[in-house]
């Protein structure tokens, strides 16, 4: 399943990778050549680990591909327990260094693999809990007729999904990625507690079935299978101007043994040539009897029992040139058991930014986001896939707001 963090649209001619192509060697030529290939389209897709194993219609060049991205920025935040200022990596888009292999097997049939690592740009860590390729680790078989199956660490429909109802495209304080939730600012929203990535999966896409194309993807857990295990599926639509994705994902167990968490997504986005207008649906909700950890995303409530969030988002793309005005209107419904003693958590979160594309690989960016907090919530709002750090959560009864400006460069 070639899916990554980052966007199922992104922008075109803003990300590229270098591809080193090695040729199977000929009965009349035994020499290996080396080429770059410069496609911004392709190699967009290909540094967000989007692009398919195979190309429509034939089977690819045996080679490996290594690509990256290379994203910071400076961020001022004011989450009413506190402002600070600090320097983010992946304000736009996680950093990453990636190596996707394909081998022709011939009859349209294709071995793959795909190594991705997290890089913080702020310090040089690894991402993802220091993992050495946390962002994908999976080989598989490709085939033009049947479709991609995967093995190994890998990302699930459902989170790739969210981007597509996004108009930030997981970018600065406006994408859905930003906002947290609870005293210490670690609870990210979206996803709830459906994990972005699972170890232990197998994945399969299909090949385009006309403007159709489906994923779907199970895990077990890790020693005991029925605790952690996870399944995933989605559906895209593309069609001339229109983008819609529906996906949802289940969660066994997680930290909770007892927990359950269920996801769908809805939403799309339609593209007028002046602007594009996106639009989307998400309900998330987890079933324990007292949640803890992971599972709670508890807002100052101990133990608090089964969680549940609504977002309806609606947002526009407007192009001016090398620039692209963004805005996005978020509406959260906070539905969590402890409501009835709270009161509804509910709250409206408001942003506006803007890209500027300094060449095919290069990107300036910036985004400011405000939500209102109401009935005791701490909602914040960090940068991208950049959370506030601990004791920077939101305040109760507060305003949120972040401020982000940053470069993002593609290889």
């Amino acid at each position: 399943m070639q899916l990554a963090d980052g966007a199922e649209h992104p922008p075109a001619g803003q990300r590229i990778a270098r591809s080193v192509a090695r040729q199977a060697p000929s009965h009349h030529n035994e020499e290996t050549t080396m080429k770059h290939s410069l496609s911004a389209a392709a190699a967009g897709l290909l540094a967000l680990g989007l692009a398919p194993a195979h190309a429509q219609g034939g089977a690819p060049a045996s080679g490996v591909t290594i690509y990256g991205v290379a994203d910071a920025g400076v961020e001022w935040s004011n989450n009413g327990a506190g402002s600070s200022r600090r320097l983010v990596s992946g304000g736009a888009l996680g950093s990453r260094l990636g190596f996707r292999g394909v081998e022709d097997l011939g009859g349209g049939l294709s071995a793959v693999f795909r190594l991705e690592q997290g890089i913080n740009l702020d310090d040089g860590t690894l991402g993802q809990g220091g993992r050495a390729f946390g962002r994908e680790a999976s080989v598989g078989l490709a085939s033009t007729a049947w479709g991609t199956v995967t093995a190994g660490r890998l990302p699930t429909p459902y989170y790739v999904a969210q981007s597509g109802v996004d108009a930030f495209s997981w970018m600065g304080s406006g994408g859905h990625l930003a906002i947290t939730r609870s005293t210490d600012a670690t609870r990210q929203l979206l996803p709830l507690a459906v994990s972005a990535r699972f170890d232990n999966a197998v994945g399969y896409v299909t090949p385009r079935l006309g403007p159709l194309t489906f994923r779907a993807m199970a895990a077990a857990g890790e020693n005991q299978p029925t605790i952690g295990r996870a399944y995933s599926a989605s559906a895209t639509y593309r069609n001339g101007p229109v983008d819609a994705v529906l996906a949802w994902a289940r969660q066994q167990g997680a930290d909770n043994a007892n927990g359950r968490i269920d996801a769908v997504v809805a939403g799309g986005s339609y593209d007028f040539g002046a602007a594009k207008i996106f639009a989307g649906y998400t309900a998330e909700k987890n079933s324990c009897g007292t949640c803890t950890g992971a599972l709670a995303r508890a807002q100052g409530v101990t133990g608090a029992a089964a969680s549940e969030f609504r977002l309806i988002n609606l947002g526009a793309r407007v192009p001016f040139g090398a620039f692209t005005a963004i805005v996005q209107a978020v509406r959260i419904s906070d539905r969590s058991a402890y409501a009835a003693a709270t009161g509804q958590r509910d709250a409206t979160w408001l942003a506006i930014g803007g890209e500027y594309t300094l060449s095919k690989r290069t990107m300036a960016y910036a985004s400011l986001g405000a939500v209102g907090n109401q009935n005791g919530s701490r909602y914040a709002l960090g940068s991208g896939s950049a959370q506030q750090p601990a004791g920077l959560g939101g305040a109760g009864d507060h305003r949120s707001t972040t401020l982000t400006l940053g470069m993002r460069h593609a290889f």
